[in-house]
């Protein structure tokens, strides 16, 4: 059996579609800061599937293309694949990094700070993931994994 798979994204590519952030500030510092904790847990969670179904993604076309005479389409996709893994990797590293600039000093607005920041760099990954499978699913007309 053939697998096939044609990467889809959800809406058009924008940074209000992973928004859930605007209904944060209402309230106490302590309820700010746990709403927006729980927003970058999800957006976590988003970054996460969508970096896994592109790995999906570049696994299946390595494996369809590996009995092709052509290698260098083979090579591609693993080069892709490789380039994506040390991306997602030194980009993670950078987002902690950057949220680990706004612990220095502590206070109660501190976690607000903190998840701030990693809800804008989440939200940028995100946008660059959804160009990737925006542009990896053009022209893959008999093959469909819908990217969520």
């Amino acid at each position: 059996m053939t697998q096939s798979i044609l990467l889809i994204a959800q809406d058009s590519i924008s940074y209000d579609k992973y928004n859930f952030d605007k209904d944060c500030y209402n309230g106490g510092q302590q309820e700010v800061n746990y709403c927006l904790s729980n927003v970058s847990v999800k957006l976590s969670k988003i970054v996460q599937n969508k970096y896994e179904c592109l790995i999906a993604y570049f696994d299946l076309k390595i494996k369809k293309y590996s009995s092709s005479k052509d290698t260098s389409i083979v090579a591609d996709y693993i080069k892709e694949k490789q380039f994506l893994i040390s991306s997602q990797v030194t980009w993670r590293k950078l987002a902690d990094e950057n949220a680990s600039f706004w612990e220095i000093g502590g206070g109660t607005i501190t976690p607000m700070y903190v998840a701030q920041s990693l809800i804008k760099d989440e939200k940028d990954r995100l946008i660059w993931l959804d160009s990737i499978i925006e542009e990896e699913g053009q022209g893959d007309e008999t093959e469909v994994l819908k990217c969520e």
